[in-house]
């Protein structure tokens, strides 16, 4: 199967879930508004856009056909029935690897001069004016919502009637990692549809099929094969290999811990702590594998804290060279305890 093709049908893993929506889909039961929740790389994306081409499919069996009129209008981004809205805008919703072709409808974007952050409330407001005209071709309405937990507190609001009394005919997909971060009006309005990570398995049988057959591909990507694939496009892999000698360098004394901490890209201390977390959080697991000495694991479940604490200011205003220098400071103090190996 081609992998534009592949785009039309959910991933492995996700073959429970699929025939689960798709049937609610055949009686007419699907849910208005439904919240896609689950960690990065999983797949819930590119779930969600295959659930929505399902939806819209004349002439669907199993899965969206990939020929039909409204098929071939959503690999070209152009169908009228369907949207997304993130922090790029209001654009139409397209079929494709790497999703050019949703610039083909432009309902409403930001000023080109000002990159935006969340999901602005003219944006909520071009969809929902989108959603009350009439639907073409007598088909249902589908807006995908991705990442939802951008939506600030006006976009929020302004979407809210629309999912308690939706149009009729008309789904809402809200796609996030952080569920939590919606304000709890809007989540209790949605259905929940959680995805878990794959078995290591079947994220690695659907990898080799992609040509990554990398043993150490799918750790570095927390579990996530589509995350697993992205790293190994550009050199994410080998990044990740320095980073784990960066830290294995400070606890054992070799690395002074200021010159550590410059080496980690500013741009990248956000993804540097989410790997920094699942890397410490599997030397704990394999300390108490061990039955190491509790000093041991006390220092290390202590790091896996400060990383912790690390990742909420660096979601603030945190400055990212002081926040690794002070978390590499206190490693060389742990980290030495913590990764001794027993005589």
């Amino acid at each position: 199967m081609s992998a534009s093709a592949a785009l039309w049908r959910p991933l492995p893993w996700q073959q429970e879930r699929w025939l689960e929506l798709t049937s609610l889909v055949l009686q007419q039961r699907l849910p208005h508004a439904m919240l896609l929740s689950g960690g990065a790389g999983i797949g819930k994306r590119w779930f969600a856009r295959a659930l929505i081409a399902f939806i819209l499919c004349e002439q669907r069996s199993g899965y969206a056909c990939g020929h039909c009129r409204s098929c071939l209008q959503l690999a070209a981004g152009s169908h009228p029935n369907a949207a997304v809205l993130g922090v790029d805008g209001h654009l139409g919703l397209a079929l494709t690897p790497d999703g050019v072709a949703e610039q083909g409808l432009v309902h409403w974007q930001p000023d080109a001069e000002r990159k935006r952050r969340d999901i602005s409330i003219e944006g909520a407001r071009s969809l929902i004016a989108k959603l009350g005209l009439a639907s073409h071709y007598g088909s249902a309405k589908c807006a995908l919502i991705e990442p939802a937990d951008l939506l600030n507190a006006s976009s929020a609001n302004a979407l809210l009637k629309t999912i308690e009394e939706p149009p009729v005919g008309t789904h809402l997909l809200l796609v996030t990692e952080r569920p939590q971060a919606l304000p709890a009006t809007l989540r209790s309005r949605c259905q929940r549809v959680r995805f878990a990570s794959p078995d290591a398995d079947a994220a690695r049988a659907w990898m080799a099929e992609q040509g990554v057959r990398d043993e150490d591909a799918l750790a570095f990507a927390l579990g996530a094969p589509l995350r697993a694939l992205a790293l190994c496009a550009d050199d994410g892999i080998a990044v990740r290999r320095q980073w784990a000698e960066l830290w294995s360098a400070v606890a054992a004394g070799r690395r002074d811990p200021l010159a550590a901490a410059a080496a980690v890209d500013k741009d990248s201390v956000a993804e540097h702590l989410n790997w920094a977390q699942f890397w410490l959080a599997g030397e704990l697991r394999g300390l108490l594998s061990r039955a190491a000495r509790t000093e041991q694991r006390e220092a290390l479940a202590l790091m896996v804290q400060d990383v912790y604490d690390a990742q909420r200011r660096a979601a603030g205003n945190a400055q990212p060279q002081l926040l690794m220098e002070s978390l590499f400071v206190r490693w060389m103090r742990l980290g030495r305890t913590a990764l001794a190996r027993a005589a």
